[in-house]
């Protein structure tokens, strides 16, 4: 049971890990005054964009907010604003990946905004997350029944088989180890 809320956990830990690896990237190239690894940093824009995009919004939205939402009550208001949110990333990325554009192009005189932009983004995602574990996540294990979990999770494995399940989510395994690369402390 509640297979859909474990699987929407485990892409929260998905997505803060390479939310890290963006913000450590940052780090070495403040601290190691190095030279920008920006193949990597695209993948982890294209990454935070394709898989919030494709897989991991369209989950929330269809297994816990529209059925939070079905509930009526304070349930309302807290999906719209998590919906808010879910809008509110998808045009951060695309300002992320504007950002990066410039700092490739412009240099070093556009690294501070670059910067500035994926500390931003990486703590208000996180605390995007943290509200659905902490609010959204409790309140639907409250308000559904053993049914409804059984409805939900139903739907929700063979939602992945439509689109495309296992193979995607390879696809998105392997953007994920190559976004995450060699850590800074051991050899390449």
């Amino acid at each position: 049971m509640k297979d859909a809320l474990n699987a929407i956990r485990k892409e929260h830990r998905r997505l803060a890990a390479v939310l890290q690896a963006g913000r450590d990237l940052v780090a070495g190239i403040r601290e190691d005054d190095g030279t920008p690894d920006f193949e990597r940093l695209r993948a982890v824009l294209y990454f935070l964009d394709a898989f919030s995009a494709r897989l991991h919004h369209p989950k929330e939205d269809e297994f816990l907010l529209q059925p939070l939402r079905a509930r009526g009550g304070n349930a309302v208001a807290m999906v719209d604003d998590l919906e808010r949110e879910h809008a509110r990333v998808a045009a951060a990325v695309s300002s992320l990946e504007q950002a990066l554009l410039r700092y490739e192009a412009g240099g070093e005189r556009e690294f501070v905004a670059f910067a500035t932009a994926v500390e931003g983004f990486s703590e208000f995602y996180a605390e995007h997350m943290r509200k659905e574990e902490t609010l959204a996540m409790p309140l639907a294990e409250k308000l559904f029944s053993l049914e409804d979990w059984a409805r939900l999770d139903a739907a929700f494995t063979a939602a992945r088989d439509e689109q495309g399940g296992l193979e995607e989510d390879r696809e998105f395994r392997e953007l994920f180890l190559r976004v995450l690369g060699p850590s800074p402390a051991s050899p390449a």
